[in-house]
């Protein structure tokens, strides 16, 4: 029972979500909207960048229903349990605080959900490593995706909360470009971390996310900083494909014996 019900929960949850990032990205407040670039700082991204969500969304409507027609009772009731109605209900808040103005407020709520989301994560890569094909797709993919994504908006809620709003005739201070690189750094720096926990899909959010910083921004700096952050990011996807098999390959060669 306490299992169908938490797939239950799971699946309103994600309708409630959904059905709420629909309402204020496209209905009647989406110019109040995170997307729209309310409260834009220096760090907010081109409006493209948040389409990301449709890829996630879809994703995680595979989830709940992938939920219910395989033998996923271990990782769905016992690894993710609640944590996904929790977040789900955490993310959708931060969205209504947003829009009503409450910028603190909201940037407390999605650091809530990034901190459920980790533990989650670690679970996931730790606990329940993908056994089957399907399973990497409909559970392991759209959590590692959503973490990664969760991780951005809580740094652009940041700024939105604690530092100067954009201005289209004013330069950003030289505190505030010191301040854009570090959190252009920070996101490097977690693509990086995801690459060296072998997980690849982090780092493409990580990417696409900085490539809509550059994208967004006009100060050259903040521009081209994202710009080669990003591209340090993408490029780094591939450093265990080098390892394997340009690094290690001649080893192995010269290892083999000639006569067979």
């Amino acid at each position: 029972m306490y299992s169908f019900l938490t797939k239950i929960l799971n699946v309103i949850a994600y309708i409630c979500f959904l059905d709420t990032n629909l309402y204020i990205g496209l209905g009647p407040q989406n110019n109040k909207s995170p997307y729209s670039n309310t409260h834009s700082t220096y760090i907010t991204p081109a409006s493209f960048t948040f389409g990301i969500w449709g890829l996630i969304h879809l994703l995680l409507g595979g989830f709940v229903i992938y939920q219910f027609f395989t033998p996923t009772e271990e990782i769905v009731v016992e690894g993710i349990n609640w944590h996904f109605i929790s977040i789900s209900f955490w993310n959708t808040a931060w969205l209504v605080l947003w829009i009503y103005d409450f910028l603190i407020l909201s940037c407390i709520a999605i650091l809530l959900a990034v901190c459920q989301f980790s533990y989650v994560y670690w679970i996931l890569k730790l606990k329940y490593p993908p056994q089957k094909l399907d399973e990497q797709l409909w559970i392991h993919i759209p959590f590692y995706l959503y973490h990664a994504w969760i991780n951005v908006i809580f740094l652009l809620s940041a700024f939105a909360a604690f530092s100067p709003e954009k201005l289209t005739d004013q330069e950003p201070s030289l505190f505030t470009k010191v301040l854009v690189f570090l959190g252009l750094f920070v996101l490097g720096v977690i693509a990086i971390s995801y690459v060296e926990q072998f997980d690849s899909f982090g780092p493409i959010i990580i990417a696409w996310s900085l490539y809509g910083i550059a994208a967004g921004q006009e100060d050259e700096f903040i521009h081209w900083s994202a710009i080669v952050i990003g591209t340090i990011s993408a490029l780094y996807i591939f450093k265990p494909l080098i390892i394997n098999y340009i690094i290690r390959r001649p080893d192995n060669i010269d290892a083999a014996p000639l006569i067979p």
